[in-house]
Protein backbone atom coordinates (compact mmCIF):
# COMPACT_ATOMS: atom_id res chain seq x y z
CA UNK A 1 0.00 0.00 0.00
CA UNK A 2 1.34 3.43 -0.97
CA UNK A 3 0.74 4.85 2.52
CA UNK A 4 3.34 2.48 3.97
CA UNK A 5 6.00 4.42 2.02
CA UNK A 6 5.08 7.67 3.80
CA UNK A 7 8.10 8.70 5.96
CA UNK A 8 5.82 9.22 8.98
CA UNK A 9 3.89 5.97 8.59
CA UNK A 10 6.08 4.16 11.20
CA UNK A 11 5.44 6.98 13.70
CA UNK A 12 1.69 6.88 13.04
CA UNK A 13 1.61 3.11 13.35
CA UNK A 14 3.56 3.18 16.64
CA UNK A 15 1.22 5.87 18.01
CA UNK A 16 -1.90 3.88 17.10
CA UNK A 17 -0.63 0.65 18.62
CA UNK A 18 0.44 2.44 21.82
CA UNK A 19 -2.92 4.24 22.14
CA UNK A 20 -5.11 1.21 21.45
CA UNK A 21 -2.93 -1.77 22.32
CA UNK A 22 -3.83 -3.32 18.95
CA UNK A 23 -0.51 -5.10 18.41
CA UNK A 24 -2.42 -7.30 15.97
CA UNK A 25 -1.44 -4.74 13.32
CA UNK A 26 2.30 -4.92 14.04
CA UNK A 27 2.90 -7.14 11.00
CA UNK A 28 -0.20 -6.18 8.99
CA UNK A 29 0.88 -2.92 7.36
CA UNK A 30 -1.28 -3.30 4.27
CA UNK A 31 -4.42 -3.91 6.33
CA UNK A 32 -3.71 -1.01 8.69
CA UNK A 33 -2.76 1.35 5.85
CA UNK A 34 -5.98 0.54 4.00
CA UNK A 35 -8.11 1.49 7.00
CA UNK A 36 -6.10 4.65 7.72
CA UNK A 37 -6.33 5.67 4.04
CA UNK A 38 -10.12 5.47 4.23
CA UNK A 39 -10.07 7.90 7.15
CA UNK A 40 -7.66 10.25 5.34
CA UNK A 41 -9.94 10.34 2.30
CA UNK A 42 -13.02 11.03 4.42
CA UNK A 43 -11.25 13.84 6.29
CA UNK A 44 -9.60 15.35 3.22
CA UNK A 45 -6.08 14.77 4.58
CA UNK A 46 -3.15 13.81 2.36
CA UNK A 47 -0.49 12.17 4.51
CA UNK A 48 0.38 10.43 7.77
CA UNK A 49 1.87 13.57 9.30
CA UNK A 50 -1.36 15.56 9.09
CA UNK A 51 -3.38 12.62 10.44
CA UNK A 52 -0.96 12.09 13.32
CA UNK A 53 -1.22 15.80 14.18
CA UNK A 54 -5.01 15.49 14.24
CA UNK A 55 -4.91 12.47 16.55
CA UNK A 56 -2.82 14.45 19.03
CA UNK A 57 -5.22 17.42 18.94
CA UNK A 58 -6.97 16.99 22.31
CA UNK A 59 -10.72 16.22 22.28
CA UNK A 60 -10.91 16.37 18.47
CA UNK A 61 -8.14 13.79 18.26
CA UNK A 62 -9.85 11.54 20.81
CA UNK A 63 -13.04 11.62 18.75
CA UNK A 64 -11.15 10.68 15.60
CA UNK A 65 -9.32 7.86 17.38
CA UNK A 66 -12.70 6.46 18.46
CA UNK A 67 -13.83 6.62 14.84
CA UNK A 68 -10.72 4.83 13.60
CA UNK A 69 -11.14 2.14 16.27
CA UNK A 70 -14.54 1.37 14.76
CA UNK A 71 -12.73 0.41 11.56
CA UNK A 72 -9.84 -1.41 13.25
CA UNK A 73 -11.84 -3.73 15.50
CA UNK A 74 -13.82 -6.78 14.45
CA UNK A 75 -17.51 -6.82 15.34
CA UNK A 76 -18.40 -10.31 14.09
CA UNK A 77 -20.31 -11.97 16.91
CA UNK A 78 -23.34 -14.17 17.44
CA UNK A 79 -25.38 -15.68 20.27
CA UNK A 80 -24.01 -18.70 22.12
CA UNK A 81 -20.78 -18.65 20.10
CA UNK A 82 -18.69 -21.73 20.95
CA UNK A 83 -21.49 -23.96 22.20
CA UNK A 84 -19.09 -26.14 24.25
CA UNK A 85 -18.08 -23.13 26.32
CA UNK A 86 -21.69 -22.36 27.23
CA UNK A 87 -22.24 -26.00 28.12
CA UNK A 88 -19.24 -25.74 30.47
CA UNK A 89 -20.76 -22.61 31.97
CA UNK A 90 -24.08 -24.38 32.47
CA UNK A 91 -22.64 -27.63 33.86
CA UNK A 92 -19.49 -26.53 35.74
CA UNK A 93 -18.99 -22.80 36.28
CA UNK A 94 -22.47 -21.58 37.21
CA UNK A 95 -23.28 -24.53 39.52
CA UNK A 96 -20.02 -23.80 41.36
CA UNK A 97 -20.75 -20.07 41.63
CA UNK A 98 -24.36 -20.63 42.68
CA UNK A 99 -23.19 -22.92 45.48
CA UNK A 100 -20.49 -20.44 46.57
CA UNK A 101 -22.83 -17.44 46.57
CA UNK A 102 -25.86 -19.09 48.14
CA UNK A 103 -25.75 -16.76 51.15
CA UNK A 104 -25.21 -13.49 49.27
CA UNK A 105 -27.39 -14.50 46.29
CA UNK A 106 -25.54 -12.31 43.83
CA UNK A 107 -23.40 -12.85 40.73
CA UNK A 108 -21.03 -10.39 39.08
CA UNK A 109 -19.89 -11.10 35.52
CA UNK A 110 -17.64 -9.14 33.13
CA UNK A 111 -17.70 -9.64 29.36
CA UNK A 112 -14.49 -7.89 28.21
CA UNK A 113 -14.49 -7.08 24.52
CA UNK A 114 -18.24 -7.61 24.29
CA UNK A 115 -18.64 -6.19 20.76
CA UNK A 116 -22.35 -5.62 19.99
CA UNK A 117 -23.57 -7.50 23.06
CA UNK A 118 -24.31 -11.06 21.95
CA UNK A 119 -22.03 -12.59 24.60
CA UNK A 120 -23.32 -10.77 27.72
CA UNK A 121 -26.90 -11.26 26.57
CA UNK A 122 -26.23 -14.98 25.95
CA UNK A 123 -24.97 -15.24 29.53
CA UNK A 124 -28.08 -13.50 30.81
CA UNK A 125 -30.36 -15.81 28.83
CA UNK A 126 -28.50 -18.86 30.16
CA UNK A 127 -29.00 -17.64 33.73
CA UNK A 128 -32.50 -16.15 33.56
CA UNK A 129 -34.06 -18.78 31.29
CA UNK A 130 -32.14 -22.06 31.53
CA UNK A 131 -31.09 -21.71 35.19
CA UNK A 132 -34.01 -19.54 36.30
CA UNK A 133 -35.14 -21.84 39.11
CA UNK A 134 -31.67 -21.81 40.68
CA UNK A 135 -31.13 -18.03 40.60
CA UNK A 136 -34.68 -16.80 41.26
CA UNK A 137 -34.48 -13.62 43.32
CA UNK A 138 -30.73 -13.26 42.80
CA UNK A 139 -28.98 -9.96 42.06
CA UNK A 140 -27.25 -10.61 38.73
CA UNK A 141 -24.89 -7.98 37.32
CA UNK A 142 -23.32 -8.39 33.88
CA UNK A 143 -20.97 -5.66 32.62
CA UNK A 144 -20.00 -5.58 28.95
CA UNK A 145 -17.02 -3.44 27.91
CA UNK A 146 -15.43 -2.58 24.58
CA UNK A 147 -13.27 0.11 22.97
CA UNK A 148 -15.68 0.55 20.08
CA UNK A 149 -18.34 3.08 21.09
CA UNK A 150 -20.51 2.24 18.08
CA UNK A 151 -20.61 -1.41 19.16
CA UNK A 152 -21.63 -0.34 22.67
CA UNK A 153 -24.49 1.83 21.39
CA UNK A 154 -25.81 -1.09 19.33
CA UNK A 155 -25.43 -3.43 22.31
CA UNK A 156 -27.53 -1.16 24.52
CA UNK A 157 -30.31 -1.14 21.93
CA UNK A 158 -30.46 -4.94 21.92
CA UNK A 159 -31.38 -5.19 18.24
CA UNK A 160 -29.82 -8.03 16.23
CA UNK A 161 -29.88 -9.20 12.63
CA UNK A 162 -30.66 -12.77 11.61
CA UNK A 163 -26.91 -13.38 11.21
CA UNK A 164 -26.27 -12.91 14.95
CA UNK A 165 -28.81 -15.65 15.71
CA UNK A 166 -27.57 -18.12 13.10
CA UNK A 167 -26.32 -20.74 15.57
CA UNK A 168 -29.46 -20.56 17.69
CA UNK A 169 -32.56 -22.70 17.64
CA UNK A 170 -35.93 -21.21 16.70
CA UNK A 171 -36.93 -21.59 20.35
CA UNK A 172 -34.43 -18.86 21.27
CA UNK A 173 -36.11 -16.38 18.94
CA UNK A 174 -39.56 -17.37 20.18
CA UNK A 175 -38.77 -17.13 23.90
CA UNK A 176 -36.21 -14.32 24.05
CA UNK A 177 -36.81 -11.97 21.10
CA UNK A 178 -39.49 -9.87 19.46
CA UNK A 179 -39.66 -9.69 15.68
CA UNK A 180 -38.92 -6.21 14.33
CA UNK A 181 -39.06 -6.41 10.55
CA UNK A 182 -35.79 -7.90 9.35
CA UNK A 183 -34.21 -7.74 12.80
CA UNK A 184 -34.91 -9.07 16.28
CA UNK A 185 -35.27 -7.12 19.53
CA UNK A 186 -34.21 -8.76 22.78
CA UNK A 187 -37.04 -8.90 25.31
CA UNK A 188 -36.63 -6.50 28.27
CA UNK A 189 -36.42 -9.31 30.84
CA UNK A 190 -33.22 -10.55 29.20
CA UNK A 191 -31.66 -7.07 29.20
CA UNK A 192 -32.22 -6.74 32.95
CA UNK A 193 -29.00 -6.47 34.93
CA UNK A 194 -26.83 -6.00 31.81
CA UNK A 195 -24.94 -2.74 31.30
CA UNK A 196 -22.36 -1.59 28.78
CA UNK A 197 -19.48 0.83 29.17
CA UNK A 198 -16.39 1.99 27.35
CA UNK A 199 -13.13 0.50 28.59
CA UNK A 200 -9.67 0.09 27.08
CA UNK A 201 -7.94 -2.97 28.55
CA UNK A 202 -4.54 -1.47 27.75
CA UNK A 203 -4.99 2.18 28.70
CA UNK A 204 -7.52 2.09 31.55
CA UNK A 205 -6.83 0.64 35.01
CA UNK A 206 -8.58 -2.37 36.50
CA UNK A 207 -9.65 -3.64 38.94
CA UNK A 208 -11.44 -0.33 39.41
CA UNK A 209 -13.90 0.40 42.19
CA UNK A 210 -15.05 3.60 40.51
CA UNK A 211 -15.83 1.99 37.16
CA UNK A 212 -17.51 -1.07 38.70
CA UNK A 213 -14.80 -3.34 37.30
CA UNK A 214 -13.83 -5.37 40.35
CA UNK A 215 -14.71 -8.42 42.45
CA UNK A 216 -16.16 -10.49 39.62
CA UNK A 217 -17.29 -14.09 39.93
CA UNK A 218 -16.70 -14.66 36.22
CA UNK A 219 -14.73 -12.85 33.51
CA UNK A 220 -14.94 -13.72 29.82
CA UNK A 221 -12.35 -12.30 27.42
CA UNK A 222 -12.58 -14.39 24.29
CA UNK A 223 -10.20 -13.69 21.39
CA UNK A 224 -9.63 -10.09 22.45
CA UNK A 225 -6.03 -10.87 23.35
CA UNK A 226 -5.21 -11.83 19.74
CA UNK A 227 -4.84 -8.08 19.23
CA UNK A 228 -2.10 -7.65 21.85
CA UNK A 229 1.55 -8.62 22.19
CA UNK A 230 2.66 -11.16 24.80
CA UNK A 231 3.77 -8.61 27.42
CA UNK A 232 0.44 -6.80 27.26
CA UNK A 233 -1.49 -10.08 27.35
CA UNK A 234 0.46 -11.15 30.45
CA UNK A 235 -0.37 -7.85 32.14
CA UNK A 236 -4.06 -8.08 31.22
CA UNK A 237 -4.32 -11.65 32.53
CA UNK A 238 -2.68 -10.50 35.78
CA UNK A 239 -5.23 -7.72 36.17
CA UNK A 240 -8.06 -10.14 35.42
CA UNK A 241 -6.73 -12.31 38.27
CA UNK A 242 -6.84 -9.31 40.62
CA UNK A 243 -10.37 -8.47 39.44
CA UNK A 244 -11.78 -11.89 40.39
CA UNK A 245 -13.05 -12.90 43.81
CA UNK A 246 -11.53 -15.99 45.41
CA UNK A 247 -12.76 -18.99 43.44
CA UNK A 248 -13.79 -16.80 40.49
CA UNK A 249 -13.49 -18.05 36.92
CA UNK A 250 -11.73 -16.73 33.79
CA UNK A 251 -12.75 -17.94 30.33
CA UNK A 252 -10.71 -17.08 27.24
CA UNK A 253 -10.89 -18.01 23.57
CA UNK A 254 -9.44 -20.83 21.52
CA UNK A 255 -6.52 -18.64 20.45
CA UNK A 256 -4.98 -18.17 23.92
CA UNK A 257 -3.42 -21.60 24.64
CA UNK A 258 -0.23 -20.35 26.36
CA UNK A 259 -0.52 -22.11 29.72
CA UNK A 260 2.33 -20.07 31.25
CA UNK A 261 0.05 -17.04 31.18
CA UNK A 262 -2.40 -18.79 33.53
CA UNK A 263 -0.02 -20.25 36.10
CA UNK A 264 -1.79 -18.36 38.92
CA UNK A 265 -5.04 -20.14 38.04
CA UNK A 266 -6.26 -23.69 38.52
CA UNK A 267 -6.85 -25.24 35.09
CA UNK A 268 -10.09 -27.17 34.55
CA UNK A 269 -10.43 -29.14 31.31
CA UNK A 270 -14.01 -29.46 30.08
CA UNK A 271 -15.27 -31.07 26.85
CA UNK A 272 -14.24 -28.62 24.13
CA UNK A 273 -13.19 -25.86 26.54
CA UNK A 274 -10.45 -24.93 29.01
CA UNK A 275 -11.49 -23.03 32.16
CA UNK A 276 -9.34 -21.15 34.65
CA UNK A 277 -10.25 -20.69 38.32
CA UNK A 278 -8.55 -18.29 40.72
CA UNK A 279 -6.78 -20.48 43.26
CA UNK A 280 -6.78 -19.83 46.98
CA UNK A 281 -2.99 -20.03 47.15
CA UNK A 282 -2.71 -16.94 44.96
CA UNK A 283 -4.64 -14.65 47.30
CA UNK A 284 -2.82 -11.60 48.64
CA UNK A 285 -3.42 -10.37 52.17
CA UNK A 286 -4.04 -6.64 52.67
CA UNK A 287 -1.41 -4.58 54.42
CA UNK A 288 -3.84 -3.80 57.24
CA UNK A 289 -6.40 -6.28 58.54
CA UNK A 290 -9.42 -5.05 60.52
CA UNK A 291 -10.85 -6.74 63.57
CA UNK A 292 -12.99 -9.86 62.85
CA UNK A 293 -16.64 -9.30 62.06
CA UNK A 294 -18.99 -11.28 64.30
CA UNK A 295 -22.24 -10.31 62.61
CA UNK A 296 -23.72 -11.97 59.54
CA UNK A 297 -26.03 -9.04 58.81
CA UNK A 298 -25.17 -5.34 58.55
CA UNK A 299 -25.73 -3.40 61.78
CA UNK A 300 -28.74 -1.13 62.00
CA UNK A 301 -26.82 1.52 63.90
CA UNK A 302 -23.26 2.71 64.11
CA UNK A 303 -21.04 0.19 65.92
CA UNK A 304 -19.17 1.04 69.07
CA UNK A 305 -15.40 1.39 69.22
CA UNK A 306 -13.55 -1.61 67.83
CA UNK A 307 -10.70 -2.94 69.91
CA UNK A 308 -7.36 -3.47 68.27
CA UNK A 309 -7.56 -0.48 65.91
CA UNK A 310 -5.20 2.35 66.73
CA UNK A 311 -4.88 5.14 64.17
CA UNK A 312 -1.29 5.94 63.25
CA UNK A 313 -2.00 9.38 61.85
CA UNK A 314 -3.20 12.72 63.21
CA UNK A 315 -5.42 14.99 61.08
CA UNK A 316 -3.86 18.40 60.40
CA UNK A 317 -6.02 21.48 59.95
CA UNK A 318 -6.94 22.04 56.31
CA UNK A 319 -9.17 24.59 54.60
CA UNK A 320 -11.86 23.56 52.16
CA UNK A 321 -14.59 25.22 50.11
CA UNK A 322 -18.00 24.61 48.60
CA UNK A 323 -18.67 24.98 44.92
CA UNK A 324 -21.14 27.79 44.24
CA UNK A 325 -24.18 27.14 42.09
CA UNK A 326 -24.72 23.50 43.02
CA UNK A 327 -28.10 22.95 44.60
CA UNK A 328 -28.36 20.63 47.55
CA UNK A 329 -29.70 17.30 46.30
CA UNK A 330 -33.32 16.68 47.17
CA UNK A 331 -33.93 14.19 49.90
CA UNK A 332 -30.41 14.30 51.32
CA UNK A 333 -30.12 12.74 54.72
CA UNK A 334 -28.04 14.65 57.27
CA UNK A 335 -29.98 13.81 60.41
CA UNK A 336 -27.64 13.45 63.36
CA UNK A 337 -24.71 14.47 61.20
CA UNK A 338 -22.47 17.40 62.21
CA UNK A 339 -22.41 20.53 60.05
CA UNK A 340 -19.48 20.79 57.63
CA UNK A 341 -17.77 23.62 59.45
CA UNK A 342 -14.71 21.95 61.04
CA UNK A 343 -11.61 21.30 58.92
CA UNK A 344 -11.40 18.04 57.02
CA UNK A 345 -8.79 15.40 57.70
CA UNK A 346 -6.90 13.85 54.80
CA UNK A 347 -7.54 10.18 54.25
CA UNK A 348 -4.93 7.88 55.83
CA UNK A 349 -3.36 6.10 52.82
CA UNK A 350 -2.70 2.83 54.69
CA UNK A 351 -6.27 2.38 55.84
CA UNK A 352 -7.75 3.41 52.48
CA UNK A 353 -5.47 0.99 50.68
CA UNK A 354 -6.77 -1.78 52.95
CA UNK A 355 -10.37 -0.81 52.15
CA UNK A 356 -9.69 -0.81 48.41
CA UNK A 357 -7.77 -4.08 48.57
CA UNK A 358 -10.61 -5.85 50.38
CA UNK A 359 -13.24 -4.36 48.07
CA UNK A 360 -11.30 -5.34 44.95
CA UNK A 361 -11.46 -8.96 46.12
CA UNK A 362 -15.15 -8.81 47.03
CA UNK A 363 -14.64 -9.08 50.80
CA UNK A 364 -17.49 -6.65 51.36
CA UNK A 365 -18.12 -7.02 55.09
CA UNK A 366 -14.43 -6.73 55.92
CA UNK A 367 -14.17 -3.64 53.71
CA UNK A 368 -17.29 -2.12 55.30
CA UNK A 369 -15.82 -2.83 58.74
CA UNK A 370 -12.67 -0.96 57.75
CA UNK A 371 -14.79 2.02 56.71
CA UNK A 372 -16.70 2.00 59.98
CA UNK A 373 -13.49 1.89 61.99
CA UNK A 374 -12.01 4.87 60.16
CA UNK A 375 -15.28 6.82 60.40
CA UNK A 376 -15.41 6.10 64.13
CA UNK A 377 -12.28 8.25 64.41
CA UNK A 378 -13.05 10.75 61.66
CA UNK A 379 -16.72 11.19 60.79
CA UNK A 380 -15.96 14.20 58.61
CA UNK A 381 -13.95 12.34 55.99
CA UNK A 382 -15.87 12.52 52.67
CA UNK A 383 -13.56 10.04 50.94
CA UNK A 384 -14.30 7.27 53.43
CA UNK A 385 -18.04 7.95 53.20
CA UNK A 386 -17.64 7.69 49.42
CA UNK A 387 -15.82 4.34 49.57
CA UNK A 388 -18.33 3.09 52.13
CA UNK A 389 -21.13 3.93 49.70
CA UNK A 390 -19.54 1.96 46.88
CA UNK A 391 -19.15 -1.06 49.15
CA UNK A 392 -22.71 -0.82 50.49
CA UNK A 393 -24.06 -0.63 46.94
CA UNK A 394 -22.31 -3.87 46.03
CA UNK A 395 -23.94 -5.67 48.97
CA UNK A 396 -27.40 -4.58 47.87
CA UNK A 397 -27.85 -1.96 50.62
CA UNK A 398 -28.87 0.71 48.13
CA UNK A 399 -30.58 3.09 50.55
CA UNK A 400 -27.56 3.09 52.88
CA UNK A 401 -25.26 3.61 49.91
CA UNK A 402 -27.23 6.64 48.78
CA UNK A 403 -27.17 8.03 52.32
CA UNK A 404 -23.38 7.64 52.50
CA UNK A 405 -22.94 9.38 49.16
CA UNK A 406 -25.13 12.27 50.26
CA UNK A 407 -23.14 12.55 53.48
CA UNK A 408 -19.95 12.71 51.45
CA UNK A 409 -21.42 15.48 49.32
CA UNK A 410 -22.77 17.30 52.38
CA UNK A 411 -19.18 17.48 53.59
CA UNK A 412 -17.69 18.41 50.23
CA UNK A 413 -19.99 19.71 47.48
CA UNK A 414 -17.03 19.71 45.06
CA UNK A 415 -16.50 15.94 45.34
CA UNK A 416 -16.89 15.18 41.63
CA UNK A 417 -16.67 11.40 41.92
CA UNK A 418 -19.36 11.31 44.61
CA UNK A 419 -21.72 13.26 42.32
CA UNK A 420 -20.87 10.85 39.49
CA UNK A 421 -21.46 7.70 41.50
CA UNK A 422 -24.69 9.10 42.95
CA UNK A 423 -25.83 9.55 39.35
CA UNK A 424 -24.99 5.91 38.59
CA UNK A 425 -26.81 4.69 41.70
CA UNK A 426 -29.93 6.73 40.91
CA UNK A 427 -29.80 5.60 37.29
CA UNK A 428 -29.77 1.94 38.36
CA UNK A 429 -32.75 2.64 40.63
CA UNK A 430 -34.59 4.21 37.66
CA UNK A 431 -34.72 7.62 39.36
CA UNK A 432 -33.85 9.17 36.02
CA UNK A 433 -34.49 12.92 36.61
CA UNK A 434 -32.44 12.81 39.83
CA UNK A 435 -29.68 10.87 38.05
CA UNK A 436 -29.56 13.45 35.27
CA UNK A 437 -29.26 16.22 37.86
CA UNK A 438 -26.27 14.47 39.45
CA UNK A 439 -24.55 14.02 36.09
CA UNK A 440 -25.18 17.69 35.26
CA UNK A 441 -23.53 18.61 38.57
CA UNK A 442 -20.54 16.51 37.53
CA UNK A 443 -20.21 18.36 34.22
CA UNK A 444 -20.57 21.72 35.94
CA UNK A 445 -17.68 20.91 38.26
CA UNK A 446 -15.53 19.33 35.55
CA UNK A 447 -15.87 22.43 33.36
CA UNK A 448 -13.70 24.27 35.92
CA UNK A 449 -10.90 21.69 35.81
CA UNK A 450 -8.02 20.96 33.48
CA UNK A 451 -9.00 17.94 31.31
CA UNK A 452 -5.71 16.30 32.26
CA UNK A 453 -6.34 16.45 36.01
CA UNK A 454 -6.13 12.98 37.55
CA UNK A 455 -8.54 12.11 40.38
CA UNK A 456 -6.76 10.47 43.29
CA UNK A 457 -9.83 8.40 44.20
CA UNK A 458 -10.72 7.57 40.60
CA UNK A 459 -8.30 4.78 39.69
CA UNK A 460 -6.31 7.15 37.48
CA UNK A 461 -9.27 8.58 35.54
CA UNK A 462 -8.78 12.12 34.22
CA UNK A 463 -11.26 14.99 34.16
CA UNK A 464 -11.46 14.69 30.37
CA UNK A 465 -12.24 10.97 30.52
CA UNK A 466 -14.85 11.48 33.23
CA UNK A 467 -16.46 14.22 31.14
CA UNK A 468 -16.91 11.79 28.23
CA UNK A 469 -18.29 9.07 30.52
CA UNK A 470 -20.76 11.50 32.10
CA UNK A 471 -21.90 12.82 28.73
CA UNK A 472 -22.46 9.22 27.62
CA UNK A 473 -24.69 8.52 30.65
CA UNK A 474 -26.69 11.69 30.03
CA UNK A 475 -27.17 10.64 26.41
CA UNK A 476 -28.45 7.24 27.57
CA UNK A 477 -30.86 8.97 29.97
CA UNK A 478 -32.16 11.21 27.19
CA UNK A 479 -33.10 8.12 25.20
CA UNK A 480 -34.62 6.28 28.19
Amino acid sequence: HRLVADPLYPSLKAYLIAATGLAYYTDKDSELATRVSQRLAELGLRDCGSYLALLKEGPRGETELDRLIEDLTIGETFFFRHRELFEALRDIVFPDLIARNQSSRHLRIWSAGCSTGAEPYSLNILLRRDLAARVAGWDITIVGTDINRDFLARAREGRFEEWALRSSQDELKRTCFLSAGRSWLLKPEFKEGVSFQYHNLVAHPFPSLLNNLFAFDLILCRNVTIYFNLDIVRRIIGHFHQSLVEGGWLLVGHSEPNMELFRDFRTVNAPGAVLYQKSQAASILPTWTPAPIPMAKPPTSSPGPVSGFVPTWQPPNLDWGIAPGLEKSAGSSTAGFPPPAPPLAPQPPRELEAIRSLADRGEWEQAAQCCRQVLEKDKLNPTVHFLHALILEQTGRHAEAEQSLRRSLYLDRTFVLAHYYLGLLLQRQRQLPQAARSFQNVLQLLARLDPGKVFADGDGITAGELTKLTQMHLKVLEGA
